[in-house]
C-alpha cells in the first residue's frame, strides 16, 4: 500500500508525516508533496533538524509538487487541513482523500508551522506523530 501525505508547500507537514510513517509503520510507503511548491524550496531546517534529531533520518531534498502520477500510485491520499483536502479533490477528484486528523477519527486542521519557532515546530511533529500512531492502529487503514 502506498500513503501520500500532502500539504501546502511540502517543506514542514507533509515531510514530517513521511518520515514518521515510514519510521513507525513498516506495512506501506508513504511520500510527501505539496500543493503549491515553490521552485527550488526544500524542506525547513527546524523540519530537518527534528527529523535528525528524533530518528537520526536526514531529509535534504527538495520540495515537490503534488502530480497526476501520484494520485494513481496513492492508495490513500492525506492531507493537513479541511482547505487542502478540498484542493486536492478540485484537481484530482477525491474517494481516496482524506485529513489526518479525520483519518485518526478527530477534527481540524494541523497547524502550519511554516515561519514559525522551532517550538512550534516540535508541536506540530509531536501532533502529526501522535495521529500517524493513531491511524495505523485502525483496521479501516491496514485493509
Amino acid at each position: 500500500m502506498k500513503v501520500l501525505f500532502v500539504c501546502t508547500g511540502n517543506t514542514c507537514r507533509s515531510p514530517m508525516a513521511e518520515v514518521i510513517f515510514n519510521e513507525t509503520y513498516h506495512k506501506a510507503e508513504a511520500a510527501s508533496r505539496g500543493l503549491f511548491v515553490q521552485r527550488g524550496s526544500t524542506i525547513s531546517r527546524e523540519a530537518r533538524e527534528i527529523l535528525q534529531r528524533e530518528y537520526g533520518y536526514d531529509v535534504d531534498r527538495e520540495a515537490e509538487e503534488l502530480m497526476d502520477l501520484d494520485m494513481a500510485d496513492a492508495e490513500y491520499i492525506i492531507t493537513m487541513t479541511e482547505a487542502q483536502k478540498r484542493e486536492v479533490k478540485r484537481r484530482y477528484g477525491g474517494e481516496r482523500v482524506y485529513t489526518l486528523k479525520e483519518l485518526a477519527g478527530e477534527s481540524g486542521d494541523v497547524m502550519d508551522p511554516y515561519g514559525m519557532n522551532e517550538e512550534i515546530y516540535l508541536k506540530t511533529f509531536s501532533e502529526i506523530r501522535k495521529l500517524i500512531h493513531k491511524i495505523t492502529q485502525f483496521d479501516k487503514f491496514r485493509r
